[in-house]
């Protein structure tokens, strides 16, 4: 639909016009129906975090009631995961501390299990021991002669959403995937409230040790590291730690999340960040989410998630989350996939890769076009057109390893 002035867009709202972009882009994986889609969004007030739950909790009930009724397993399985993609879509806005978050994950992480096995897809649900917590991850096998992906989310997505993010077009064409969780991330942060860490490479490491226990082809099978959105940056940080990682991969990743946080200020706001006026700052940031649901959710899922009291203590905090100090540890492949139309990536940070990965085995840089639909942010939409760069430099790097 066009909007006067706002071109082809889904809403107005630059963040409720995302993340159904989002939502509806997954068709490609059976995570969606264009048509529900469509009619969810003609139910929803545009920046109304209320009816955008209610709308996309009612297909996912509607998709979930689909799967118990008459036909084949197939066309079931379809409606779970479509009911799953819903669900972790209606959830979206809710504040962190509204009880309906946790339920709804757990529907959301339900429905996708009962996929699986419906589906008889070939999986491991592991619940990995991490400091008194339990780490998820999804252990889809595939041809051991093939990398292993190991992907996980970012800021906000969850493990479950990684299947269409990456795990469907890797069973497509044989590759073994993980699909896993870190502290800020889907069940640990609903089920245990444990808040993100810089430090990636501690959740890798429990991760890696735990597979290669677990399922012993993996011990010599060569490692791709991917990270969805801030999960790039992350994956950047880990792979210069842990050398199992062959290969890094970062789709739509910052390099400097403070400066890209920074950027999304108006002037006044990184001038008050910049002099430490904390209590300016704190107000200015409620005043500006108070009218931006985009703004309003930023922030609250960056207090939640990353451990925050203020909106100047998360951009503080922010700081540790960046590539610069270990860029030169990295030494595997590494991959940037990035959008000409990123709304929250800075175009500069392609310079700030290529400037500080000087020691990686092998850099590759990505653009992907807003005039062939794959310009926003992780391709939300045109999902695969990232798969066809992303695979295609898979291959090309372990031809080159063997």
């Amino acid at each position: 639909m066009r909007h006067p002035g706002f071109g082809t867009r889904l809403f107005r709202s630059q963040a409720f016009h995302y993340q159904a972009l989002r939502t509806m882009g997954h068709s490609a994986a059976s995570g969606a129906n264009p048509g529900e889609c469509l009619e969810a969004i003609g139910r929803i007030r545009d920046e109304d975090a209320e009816s955008w739950y209610t709308a996309w909790h009612a297909f996912g009930e509607r998709c979930e009631k689909l799967s118990v009724a008459e036909g084949d397993a197939v066309s079931r399985g379809k409606s779970l995961l479509r009911a799953s993609n819903y669900y972790r879509t209606s959830e979206f806005f809710l504040p962190p501390g509204d009880p309906r978050r946790l339920h709804t994950y757990r529907q959301s992480a339900g429905s996708f299990v009962r996929a699986l096995q419906t589906l008889k897809i070939p999986h491991k649900i592991w619940k990995i021991p991490y400091e008194r917590m339990s780490m998820l991850a999804y252990y889809l096998p595939g041809d051991e002669a093939r990398p292993l992906i190991l992907a996980f989310g970012g800021y906000d997505s969850t493990v479950e959403e990684l299947f269409f993010w990456i795990g469907h077009a890797a069973r497509q064409r044989g590759y073994p995937c993980i699909m896993f969780e870190g502290p800020g991330q889907s069940n640990m942060l609903r089920e245990y409230g444990a808040r993100f860490t810089h430090e990636w490479e501690k959740p890798l490491k429990v991760l890696l040790d735990y597979a290669e226990w677990e399922a012993p082809e993996l011990v010599k099978c060569r490692k791709v590291l991917l990270g969805v959105s801030m999960g790039a940056m992350l994956a950047l940080r880990a792979a210069a730690r842990d050398k199992r990682v062959d290969a890094a991969a970062g789709l739509g990743g910052f390099f400097n999340m403070q400066q890209a946080a920074l950027a999304q200020l108006p002037g006044i706001g990184r001038w008050l960040f910049r002099l430490g006026l904390s209590g300016l700052f704190n107000r200015l940031a409620q005043i500006k989410a108070s009218r931006d649901i985009g703004r309003r959710w930023a922030l609250d899922n960056g207090c939640w998630s990353i451990g925050a009291d203020s909106a100047f203590d998360l951009i503080v905090r922010t700081g540790d989350y960046t590539v610069a100090p270990v860029a030169q540890d990295i030494t595997c492949d590494v991959l940037i996939v990035r959008g000409e139309r990123d709304h929250l990536i800075p175009s500069s940070d392609s310079a700030q890769y290529r400037k500080n990965l000087t020691r990686a085995r092998t850099y590759k840089e990505h653009l992907l076009r807003a005039a062939d639909g794959a310009g926003e942010h992780c391709q939300a939409g045109a999902l695969e057109q990232f798969h066809q760069v992303f695979f295609d430099w898979t291959e090309g790097f372990s031809a080159r390893r063997l």
